[in-house]
């Protein structure tokens, strides 16, 4: 393991690190406000490109190389593309243009991960909408931390003869089987009549607080 001392004392300081099988290594401490090094650019897609003639020449080099300096960041920019439009890598602003995109309402007060599993998941939701299995895919994506539950009451009406046969209108229940807030429940069916299939009636019903004893 190698050894470090400092020398000397304020801004000049010098460390030097010390080992077996090791050279001495000297480094002089500095403090203060630095500007940051400008990077330096490594693609080196222009140099790389140009013929040997100009290749050869330092002034062509340079020259080419300072271009690659002002081009890195676009091109940068353009490498990364694909990320900026993935739900995991998205900037927030760019997750509000793909949910404005895919029709998706986002909740801003949801965790940043909430919201990136509920416009990869936007597809799906599309695709199932309507259906008992849409609402509840809505209803864990929107409401992950609360236990709910769709109890379809589908039925089938029959007749023996050619009469005409009135049904009951279609309906389901959803359950929440954990008590919250008003403020709760009402998120909760703005999602139902969102995702609900067309045409049918449903009941919210959510488990009471449970009372305290009555102090002796």
């Amino acid at each position: 393991m190698a050894d470090s001392t400092v020398n000397g004392a304020g801004n000049g300081d010098y460390k030097t690190f010390t080992g077996v099988g090791f050279g001495t290594l000297m480094v002089q401490l500095s403090g203060g406000a630095k500007e940051t090094p400008r990077s330096a650019s490594t693609r080196a897609y222009l140099r790389d490109g140009l013929p040997s003639l100009y290749a050869d020449g330092d002034f062509g080099m340079r020259f080419v190389g300072a271009l690659e300096t002002l081009l890195d960041p676009i091109v940068a920019m353009l490498d990364a593309l694909p990320e900026h439009f993935d739900p995991d890598y998205a900037p927030r602003d760019i997750l509000n243009l793909l949910s404005a995109w895919l029709g998706v309402d986002l909740d801003e007060s949801q965790p940043i991960a909430v919201q990136r599993d509920t416009i990869r998941r936007a597809a799906e939701l599309g695709r199932r909408r309507g259906t008992k299995g849409g609402l509840e895919l809505a209803l864990a994506l929107a409401f992950p931390g609360v236990p709910l539950r769709v109890e379809d009451e589908g039925g089938v009406v029959a007749s023996l003869n050619a009469e005409r046969v009135e049904s009951k209108p279609a309906q389901f229940v959803v359950y929440c089987d954990m008590p919250v807030s008003e403020d709760v429940q009402a998120a909760v069916a703005r999602c139902i009549e969102q995702f609900k299939p067309i045409h049918t009636a449903y009941r919210l019903r959510v488990k009471a607080p449970s009372k305290k004893p009555p102090e002796s």
